[in-house]
């Protein structure tokens, strides 16, 4: 009896007008972003590649001792995900200047097309989460509502069938259906990609495809569920169909939306330019306490030359660690609340399953919150790596300095360009760090996502549920 609902539902569907404009739809939007987002990825590759060189050549090109200071720029390498998932980052690759001390100095991107940001990318998220998540809801408004409306419901029941089976089978056939044309579509694209001769798959990268694929079909499931749901709830099919316009809009739209800006009035924090300036006041307060003591030991030992006396450089010391203690516990202060305040916004959040899944498909492909994480401690780690190289390769140069500041009078020194000649001339770079950074592999990436997993789970079961519940109950007369 199930197998036949399930062909009976099945044959309904294919044979409607809405699947054949599924079909059209998911093939248009797969097919076209499939090719625009590779082509994005090869001219990301070749920028890349043309920005690895020609940083290279800069930092061999440094003739200068104390050009180290400024630091070395490093590239972010592709990642083989953007042709189908856009990610957080804007732009496929960047260029980041790594200075000693953990400082990261990142593009800005001010020439950017001011009229990109009005428009979401057209990947695969967008085209699961919004298009296919209102196809799923056309598929299923229908299922009880409007067979009841024609009759059709009240002749299958007829035939003594359990209504659990009857609501299995319509929701096995109907999914069925809708899943058809995405996943159809979603081969042909992977092969339109697989046409790029700059696109070659490793292991990893099909193994991502292939829980991305499985995460699709959960968050699909849980929205036909819901409206199936709606369905069982209504007696017309027009108002069933208005009932999830409602909730697609409020769930899929407002709520992903609205939930940080809710956080962000229930739970303010300073805004980052307000704690630079408490970090600039802090550092001004330090240069303020060094005079004070240089003023104080020249007092005490009544010479103006201070500068190489050992209890001078021990204050200095002391006083340099209590102002960086003092900017540490601003910055740590600083991210505990951001931290807190994200993890608010993204438990609200997730009282829609479009967060989840959009979560979840972002940390699949390497290009989410996690992964950014650790492309900021992959800065930081080769920033402390070529700090330590910096200072090995100055260290001569900064012993002369002490060297003449303790032989001065006045504890200033005089370079001449004879002088720097000495250092410079045996300055050989050909030793420096590379930076090398790869992405998160498959099971670490999945270890991240077993929250909004569940999460996807649990709403296909409560809708199901409670659309079991509500069938059993329904008048089909």
């Amino acid at each position: 009896m199930l197998l036949h609902i399930v062909r009976k539902e099945l044959l309904d569907q294919l044979l409607s007008l809405r699947f054949a404009i599924a079909c059209g739809i998911c093939l248009i939007v797969f097919l076209l972003s499939a090719v625009v987002l590779t082509r994005e990825y090869r001219e990301g590759l070749s920028t890349y590649n043309m920005n690895r060189v020609m940083h290279r050549n800069e930092l061999q090109q440094v003739s200068q001792i104390w050009d180290l200071n400024e630091g070395v720029t490093v590239d972010r390498p592709l990642n083989l995900m953007n042709t189908l998932v856009r990610g957080l980052s804007k732009e496929l690759t960047e260029s980041v200047r790594v200075q000693p001390g953990n400082r990261l100095d990142f593009p800005e991107g001010w020439e950017q097309n001011p009229v990109l940001p009005l428009f979401p990318p057209v990947d695969f998220v967008f085209i699961v989460g919004i298009i296919l998540s209102l196809l799923a809801l056309a598929f299923a408004y229908d299922g009880v509502s409007g067979e009841a409306e024609t009759g059709v419901l009240k002749l299958l029941m007829s035939y003594s069938a359990p209504r659990d089976l009857v609501l299995l089978g319509k929701w096995l056939g109907g999914y069925l259906a809708l899943v058809t044309p995405f996943t159809v579509s979603f081969v042909l694209a992977l092969l339109v990609v697989l046409l790029f001769p700059d696109v070659q798959p490793d292991a990893e990268s099909s193994l991502a495809l292939l829980a991305l694929y499985g995460l699709a079909l959960l968050y699909l499931g849980a929205v036909y569920s819901l409206g199936l749901l709606v369905s069982c709830r209504t007696r017309l099919a027009s108002t069933s169909i208005t009932v999830l316009l409602l909730l697609w809009v409020s769930l899929i739209l407002a709520v992903p939306n609205m939930a940080p800006y809710v956080v962000s009035q229930v739970v303010p924090i300073p805004s980052a330019e307000e704690v630079d300036r408490e970090k600039q006041a802090l550092q001004m307060e330090q240069q303020r306490r060094f005079q004070e003591i240089i003023a104080e030991e020249q007092e005490r030992l009544g010479r103006d030359n201070v500068w190489g006396d050992e209890s001078v450089q021990e204050r200095f010391r002391v006083a340099a660690e209590e102002s960086q203690a003092e900017i540490q516990k601003i910055e740590d202060s600083f991210r505990t609340q951001v931290a807190a305040q994200t993890r608010l916004s993204g438990i609200l959040a997730r009282m829609s399953p479009l967060t989840s899944f959009n979560l979840a498909a972002f940390d699949l492909a390497a290009a989410g919150i996690a992964q950014e994480e650790e492309w900021v401690a992959s800065l930081e780690a080769f920033g402390d790596t070529w700090s330590a190289y910096s200072e090995e390769k100055q260290r001569a140069y900064r012993e002369w300095i002490q060297e003449q500041m303790a032989a001065s009078h006045s504890g200033g020194v005089t370079i001449t360009p004879q002088d720097m000649e000495r250092f410079n001339q045996d300055l050989d770079l050909s030793d420096a760090p590379r930076f090398d950074f790869t992405h998160m592999p498959v099971a670490d990436r999945l270890d991240g996502i077993y929250v909004d997993l569940g999460l996807l789970a649990l709403w296909n079961v409560a809708f199901f549920m409670l659309a079991y519940l509500s069938f059993l109950r329904y008048d089909i007369n």
